[in-house]
Parts: structure tokens; C-alpha cells; sequence
């Protein structure tokens, strides 16, 4: 069985699509079609990757319109359907060539969010409940496939669901001293309210961290005055 990828090259000055075809084997994902492709067709299609595992997120790209890590997506399902499909880099964030993106501004907001325990000193002991919504938010890989399928992105107020995300996980976390402050940065900075509830980041979280829901949680953090309780 063969595979039709379509796959779109370049930079944002010079892009183009570029097609190949591919024998298709069971148990292939897409981070193995594009290895088969750059190691035995084009050398020069550029991609990321590091574990093959699903588990660090740097292999997210945007599959016939939706973000999936390459690594986890199995490719038999699509070359069954008999049709092209479309590979492209994650929407909304810089390109540096072809499937491969500049994340750096990710880097950047986590040290200004200061997405780190502060103040703990002594022991607190955590209910097995609320490690549970804990390690929820924990579980997030940092992949941005959620930052690139929010419509509300365009709005270049609006923080986004990963970092709400990982907001969420210290506001819980009772070993964390600065509660009141990540709220504030949420709401009044991160335009909080502006999330339109519409879950497309919950769809598209490889670790079902589901961004969405601890959006919906966090507001319940706040008075209708935008104020901690």
C-alpha cells in the first residue's frame, strides 16, 4: 500500500508543496514516513524530532489541518482512505524551514510566568484528589499544539491555553506562594476571559490534558469583578 504525502517546504518568503510517495507499512507513523523520505528521497526536508515516544512534543505538526505529534500518528489509516494528505508546520508560530518551527517565544513566556514551585519550604502533604488535578495540568509536553489550533490567538492579548494550562497546575499546587499573582497575570494579563470555550484545545492535546476545562476551572478562581476570592 502506498501513501501520497503532500508536504509544504521552505520559509514563509519561499514556500512551495512538495509531494512524495511512500510504501506504507503497519506501524508507521508520520515522524517514520518523514524519516523514510529524508533518508532515501529528498535529504533536505527538515523536521523535528528527539524521542519517538510521545512524550516531549517536539514532533507536532499539522496533519490535513489538525496538530498531532508525528511520532504517535499512524499513518495505514490515512493511506487507506487512498487520498493525498497534507503535512505543514503548526500554524501561528514562526517557521524556520519547512516542518520545523521557532518555539523560542515559548521558552521566553514560561521564564516570564516563572512556571516554577516558589516560596516551599517545609513539607505539605497533598490529597490523592488534588494530585490528581495536579498532575492533570503536569502532564502537559509543552508541544503547542493546542497555542496552534486556539482561534483565539489572533488576539495578541490573549495568553493562550498552554499557559493557563500550566497556570492552573501552580494555583493548586498548595506548595506554591504565589496564588494571588498568578491569577492576577491570568486575568489581567492573559485576557483570562477572552477563551471562547470552544474545547478545540481539548481536541487536540496528545496528553488529554484537556486546556479548556482548566480554563473553565481557573474562572472559578475569580468574582465577577475579575478579583481572587
Amino acid at each position: 500500500m502506498k501513501l501520497r504525502l503532500r508536504i509544504k517546504r521552505g520559509t514563509v518568503k519561499e514556500e512551495r508543496y512538495d509531494s512524495f510517495e511512500i510504501e506504507v507499512s503497519e506501524g508507521m507513523t508520520f515522524l517514520s514516513a518523514l524519516q523514510k523520505i529524508k533518508e532515501e528521497i529528498d535529504p533536505s526536508l527538515t523536521f523535528r524530532q528527539f524521542c519517538r515516544a510521545g512524550i516531549c512534543g517536539t514532533c507536532a505538526i499539522t496533519i490535513n489541518g489538525f496538530p498531532k505529534l508525528a511520532c504517535r500518528e499512524q499513518v495505514l489509516p490515512y493511506a487507506m482512505l487512498e487520498e493525498e494528505v497534507t503535512l505543514e508546520p503548526l500554524e501561528k508560530f514562526p517557521v524556520i524551514r519547512d516542518l520545523a518551527i521557532d518555539s523560542s517565544d515559548m521558552v521566553t513566556e514560561m521564564k516570564r510566568l516563572r512556571s516554577w514551585i516558589r516560596e516551599f519550604s517545609g513539607e505539605v502533604r497533598i490529597p490523592p484528589e488534588l494530585s490528581r488535578r495536579i498532575e492533570k495540568s503536569a502532564d502537559c509536553i509543552l508541544c503547542l499544539a493546542c497555542q496552534s489550533h486556539c482561534p483565539q490567538i489572533l488576539e495578541e492579548e490573549y495568553l493562550g491555553p498552554l499557559y493557563f494550562a500550566k497556570l492552573y497546575r501552580f494555583l493548586e499546587d498548595p506548595r506554591d506562594q504565589e496564588g494571588e499573582k498568578r491569577l492576577e497575570i491570568a486575568v489581567e494579563e492573559g485576557n483570562l476571559y477572552h477563551c471562547l470555550s470552544c474545547n478545540k484545545c481539548n481536541n487536540v492535546c496528545p496528553k488529554d490534558v484537556e486546556p479548556a476545562t482548566l480554563i473553565r476551572e481557573l474562572m472559578t478562581y475569580t468574582d465577577t469583578d475579575g478579583q481572587g476570592k
